[in-house]
């Protein structure tokens, strides 16, 4: 069955999670009768919107009949719940997001097409770039209990366990993975080798209009050029791709106080080295490279150096 990312997928949220939470005065509008129906009722002794979040994040599925298939994935309820539930996870610790992730699974373990179904659901939502409720974290739970529930063979497990060793590299608050950089007049470097407060490590492919884009917003930034004129932060551009006419060509496109790199051993894709879904995608390190910000946005930069100011 093909999963399509709902465009809509934000009016569910409001009315089945959020009225649920933050007690349940807000008028959020009508939501779907038959989700509702589903939801868990939270005790009234149960009060603050973080225990009511976390209460309905451990219970979430708990009226869901997954032995109804047909009615779960036909009428999409399976879809339309776990989209919402993803949202949900958003709002508690991340220990009470792996317990209750770990249940649903178990929950559906006896169910094969159901386990599968959702395997399929997390994958599509938390590791597509383009999902609204893109997350990595989230989706290394599930791909844990895929890789070890008896409901998948060996041969199946093979896609969890490869896409568990990509999102487990380079995560925030982890040690970007090294490299060898090589500079337009054949020099090297490595990326633990630079020393800065702050290094913006910008995968980019030099003819992308996203790239372009994000290029000329750092450029004509203030708050980035002021922390770069102090020294305290170095932007490093890496391309990854092999057509080194098309690189050499855009190296005046940068700033001379950027450096302007490529890949050329090809060491990065061919190994896994980061796992770039698409261009640009720019992670922001500290002075240990440690990772502060990953994939992230230019208005996120410009907001986190902003405050830094």
């Amino acid at each position: 069955m093909a999963i399509q990312i709902k465009k809509s997928v934000g009016r569910y949220v409001i009315p089945l999670v959020l009225s649920l939470i933050v007690i349940p005065f807000c008028n959020a509008g009508q939501p779907d009768s038959l989700l509702l129906n589903m939801m868990p009722d939270i005790p009234e002794a149960i009060t603050e919107p973080p225990g009511r979040a976390a209460y309905l994040a451990m219970h979430y599925w708990d009226r869901y009949d997954f032995g109804d298939e047909s009615r779960l994935m036909t009428d999409h309820l399976l879809e339309r719940g776990f989209v919402d539930y993803l949202d949900l996870l958003s709002l508690v610790p991340a220990d009470t997001m792996n317990r209750s992730i770990r249940a649903l699974m178990k929950k559906a373990e006896d169910r094969r097409e159901i386990f599968l179904f959702l395997a399929k659901l997390s994958e599509r939502y938390l590791y597509e770039p383009d999902s609204p409720v893109y997350d990595e974290e989230k989706l290394i739970p599930f791909l844990q209990e895929e890789i070890q529930s008896p409901a998948l063979g060996d041969a199946e497990k093979i896609r969890p366990q490869f896409l568990l060793r990509s999102v487990m590299q380079n995560r925030a608050g982890h040690t970007a993975n090294d490299f060898t950089y090589t500079l337009t007049d054949g020099s090297t470097g490595t990326l633990h080798g630079l020393s800065a407060d702050y290094i913006l490590l910008y995968f980019n492919d030099p003819e992308c209009e996203d790239c372009l884009l994000l290029t000329r917003k750092l450029i004509v930034s203030p708050v980035i050029n002021d922390f770069i004129g102090q020294g305290k932060l170095k932007i490093l551009t890496v391309y990854t791709d092999d057509d080194l006419e098309a690189w050499r060509k855009h190296a005046p496109d940068v700033l001379k106080s950027w450096i302007y790199s490529r890949d050329a051993g090809q060491i990065i894709n061919m190994e896994g080295v980061y796992n770039i879904k698409r261009f640009p995608t720019a992670y922001l390190l500290d002075k240990d490279k440690k990772v502060l910000l990953k994939e992230t946005s230019f208005e996120i930069l410009e907001n986190y150096f902003g405050k830094l100011q």
